[in-house]
């Protein structure tokens, strides 16, 4: 068999619509395309390594060199004519089978899917959004890959003649869609025909329904009268009958406007290219106002014919009471009053609380009100209006209608006449042979000669019956296969009602049909067919998942991957390629950090030869063995820095060379205590990279020199550190704000370091916690400048809030009759109580009492000043009885000295007596 390049046959799609695409031009020189990933090329290249001169993978053998370099040259001439030929037979070869096609060009296909698209829309002027369902409906039957007729389950070529439902746009074969419709009513005709009349559990006879006969579409079951079955191939909008092919318009398409009538009505067409599927929507403008038709005119597009304005209605509704206040909507087309009122039944016996539409309703209660009669009573539910006159006041006549008609008295019942009921019966032919009765007539009972259906007997029968004889049919059905074996058959043999049961062409399924002529619809049901992984599912018809190609998966592969990277290779048949990732594991050969960058050698395919072959010609080539092998790491070359012992310079060298050595310089390091460093020479350390004092460094021996927080004054006992110092745990004694008690405070709570950098409310913090220390915790001893004593805490300064100061306190009037004990902070601002009538009639009365008191002491005064003068004048008259105007003249004296020293006295006396008033 000649070898072919499946590179070059690409496999037919199932594609319904052949877009044309632009062919592919092929590079200069002739390269052939680039094979398949599931069938490779045997054309293959091998590395230079393992070429000969022209790239023989035959071994150099040791015999003669003239005669090995003759045969070399002649096989490697012969290898090159083969590897040409088969290109130059890859290149020409095309498959011809049926089931495989052209792949298109991906390129080439969307460009003409924009051309054919932009031809179909080129006379639509409207919103883009409005021909967007339309445009994706069209684009993705352009790109489909798979067109499909749901009845035979068979790909819609380009050439076939078709019929598109006018509900869901979905596509048939024109002879399996009529095939359907008249198999359809067939069925529905066969089904009515085995239907008969019953009687129901009432005695009463229910026919058959109506034959109603028609088809439906497969796919969306919209159903279509019998004249609608498609008789002929049209294009989508109808204009052409059998339209042709056109590389360059859409498949099955006369190329025409498709003035379409559209929907909903509005007197447009659509003004598309001849298309399937829905029409878009009209883009005409058009001059409107609103629903209420309350706002001016405004132009809007046709397809959205109204809109909707921010006014509410105001029209009263049918209540007649309130008003809709719904938002813009049609005239005379207000929605029932939703609001609830108590309204009374039709007969006025109950009320209930009902909607405002719903005012008029009916009870259950029977009417049950005299008839004017007065004998009986009204039987009507819940009616309105009066009641009307008895029904068996009105003229009657006997049950079978033959007595005269005359107006009887309610309460007289008609009986029989007694004559033949003579009514017509149902058979339309006799009459009633028995007496007047009330009951309906009963069936037909007389003999009439009747043949049967299929016409071999006639006997008489009762009339109401159908004559059936015994006899069974033994023509045979349409099927061909069964007998009809009706009983009585008229020669209309009915449809075979057996199941056809034969296997279908997918070998799985067996037909559910009924029994027919001629081959088996197609196997209805499908099948999965899946790729390596599992992960992508496509579903094709049953039977042709031996010939469909696996899906293309884009799930990663799921095989377990031969070295330790995983796969990165999307899901395929076939053996995985080989990894071409770097290794990236630790380089175990030379022992070192560094990951190994070659490419990963875990499972290399390795081609050995025996080296114990001893070749008879040129063409005995021993046989290759191809192993899978994990290598060994490669050497280490990469260049690596190396540091000193001490880490102070580097210097590159090769990894497995890399030796550190002390470079001589101080070694620097910082020591623990964070002030002196390392005298050392370069030396070894643990951590080269560390500036801090390794275990190898010589240690500080010197003492702390850090400065300590302000205010304390104790040195720290630490050998030399590093900042900080530990906290100054010395007890300080300190007399409390009060001056009553000693408090003690650790001396770094007092002066806490790190404060020398800290904000104001830091600060206002460590006074406050100093504050804290120095109370002593019980309650201030100092008073108020009210006098009482402070109710804060021990505290520093003077006391919080003395005009919060609550102790209570006795205040008076002016006259103390009036007292009462208020706060301190009260007594402050009101320190006296208003007088009262009370206080007045007292203030009077002590008055009164004082003026009479002043009386009576100057009374006494004046006596007692008398008895002094007389006293005075008794012991020192006898000097003075000489000249007696002199005598008066010192008895005038005399008494201006006693004023002189009576007067104070009474003052004192008056001031004595007002403070004992005014404490009283």
């Amino acid at each position: 068999m000649a070898y072919r390049n499946r590179s070059k046959i690409v496999p037919k799609e199932q594609n319904a619509w052949n877009v044309p695409v632009q062919p592919k031009t092929e590079p200069v020189g002739g390269k052939a395309r680039k094979s398949s990933p599931g069938r490779s090329s045997k054309v293959t290249s091998s590395s230079p390594v393992e070429q000969g001169v022209s790239g023989s993978k035959i071994p150099l053998p040791t015999v003669s060199s003239s005669m090995l370099k003759k045969s070399q040259d002649k096989f490697n001439q012969v290898q090159r004519q083969h590897a040409e030929t088969a290109k130059k037979y890859a290149a020409d070869y095309v498959s011809s089978e049926d089931e495989e096609q052209s792949e298109t060009n991906g390129e080439g296909s969307d460009v003409a899917t924009r051309n054919i698209l932009g031809d179909v829309l080129k006379n639509y002027h409207g919103i883009d959004a409005d021909v967007g369902k339309t445009q994706e409906y069209l684009q993705t039957l352009l790109e489909s890959r798979n067109a499909v007729c749901l009845i035979c389950i068979e790909t819609v070529k380009r050439a076939d003649r078709i019929w598109s439902c006018s509900a869901c746009y979905t596509f048939f074969h024109l002879m399996c869609i009529q095939r359907w419709a008249n198999d359809s009513m067939s069925m529905k005709r066969i089904n009515h025909e085995q239907q008969e009349g019953y009687y129901n559990t009432r005695g009463e006879y229910i026919p058959k329904p109506a034959l109603n006969v028609q088809w439906d579409c497969p796919k969306c079951r919209r159903e279509y009268v019998p004249e609608e079955i498609p008789r002929h191939y049209e294009c989508f909008c109808g204009k052409e009958r059998e339209p042709s092919a056109h590389p360059w318009l859409i498949p099955h398409s006369c190329g025409e406007p498709c003035e379409k009538k559209l929907v909903p009505a509005c007197g447009h067409t659509c003004r598309l290219l001849c298309h399937p599927g829905p029409c878009p929507p009209c883009p005409q403008t058009i001059n409107v106002s609103c629903r209420c038709r309350c706002s001016p005119v405004k132009t809007i597009r046709c397809a959205q014919k109204t809109w909707t304005c921010t006014r509410k209605c105001k029209r009263t509704l049918g209540c007649g009471i309130h008003e809709c206040d719904i938002q813009c909507h049609d005239p005379d087309n207000c929605p029932p009053c939703k609001n609830r009122s108590e309204q009374s039944c039709l007969c006025g016996a109950q009320s209930k609380e009902v909607n405002c539409h719903e005012s008029r309703w009916q009870c259950s209660t029977v009417c049950n009100k005299a008839l004017s009669c007065g004998l009986h009573r009204c039987e009507r539910v819940c009616h309105a209006g009066p009641c009307g006159d008895c029904p068996l006041g009105l003229p009657r006549s006997c049950p079978c209608g033959k007595s005269e008609i005359r107006a009887a008295s309610c309460a007289e019942r008609i009986g029989t006449c007694g004559d033949t009921c003579d009514k017509l019966l149902a058979c339309g032919q006799h009459r009633c042979p028995e007496r007047c009765h009330q009951e309906a007539c009963g069936n037909c009972l007389e003999l009439v000669p009747k043949v049967c259906r299929c016409g071999s007997t006639k006997k008489p029968i009762v009339c109401s019956r159908e004559a059936i004889c015994e006899g069974r049919c033994k023509r045979m059905r349409p099927c061909g296969k069964h007998q009809c074996n009706r009983k009585c058959c008229d020669g209309q043999c009915q449809l075979c009602d057996k199941v056809c049961g034969k296997t279908l062409p997918c070998g799985k399924h067996k037909c559910s049909s009924l029994c027919h002529q001629g081959p088996c619809y197609p196997c209805n049901q499908k099948s999965s067919v899946k790729c390596r992984c599992g992960g992508t599912v496509v579903e094709v018809a049953c039977g042709r998942e031996r010939k469909a190609n696996a899906p293309k998966c884009k799930l990663p592969c799921r095989v377990a991957s031969k070295c330790h990277h995983p796969n990165t290779h999307s899901c395929h048949t076939g053996e995985c390629p080989p990894c071409t990732q770097p290794c990236g594991e630790r380089n175990d050969t030379t022992n070192c950090e560094h990951l190994c960058r070659a490419k990963c050698h875990d499972a290399v395919r390795v081609v050995t030869r025996d080296k114990n072959h001893k070749p008879v010609g040129p063409w005995d080539v021993p046989k290759e063995i191809v192993e899978v092998k994990t290598l060994p790491h490669p050497a280490c070359t990469e260049k690596v820095t190396v540091m000193c012992l001490g880490g102070h310079e580097t210097v590159d060298w090769p990894c497995s060379n890399s030796k550190p050595s002390s470079c001589g310089r101080p070694c620097d390091r910082l020591l623990k205590c964070g002030v002196h460093r390392c005298p050392l020479p370069c030396h070894k350390v643990t951590h080269r990279a560390s500036t801090t004092q390794d275990s190898r460094c010589e240690a500080c021996s010197a003492g702390c020199t850090l400065p300590r927080p302000a205010g304390c004054i104790h040195p720290c006992n630490l050998p030399c550190h590093k900042p900080p110092c530990n906290p100054c745990l010395v007890s300080i004694k300190a007399n409390c704000y009060c001056g009553l008690t000693q408090v003690f405070y650790k001396c770094h709570e007092f002066y806490p370091a790190g404060m020398v950098d800290k904000g104001s409310e830091d600060m206002a913090e460590l006074d406050r916690r100093r504050e804290s220390f120095l109370s002593c915790g019980q309650k201030c001893i100092k008073n108020f400048p009210c006098g009482h004593r402070c109710f804060s805490i021990c505290h520093p300064g003077r006391c919080p809030n003395p005009e919060l100061c609550s102790k209570k306190v006795k205040i008076s009037c002016k006259c103390a009759h009036r007292k009462a004990e208020v706060s301190c902070k009260v007594a402050r601002n009101s320190p006296t109580l208003d007088c009262d009538q009370q206080c007045e009639a007292i203030r009077a009365q002590k008055q009164e009492e004082r003026d009479r008191k002043e009386r009576e002491a100057r009374a006494q005064q004046e006596l007692e000043n008398q008895r002094e003068l007389e006293e005075y004048e008794r012991k020192f008259s006898k000097r003075k009885y000489r000249e007696r105007k002199r005598h008066q003249v010192q008895q005038e004296e005399t008494g201006r000295h006693w004023a002189v020293y009576v007067l104070p006295v009474v003052v004192v006396l008056v001031g004595v007596v007002t403070y004992v008033l005014l404490m009283e």
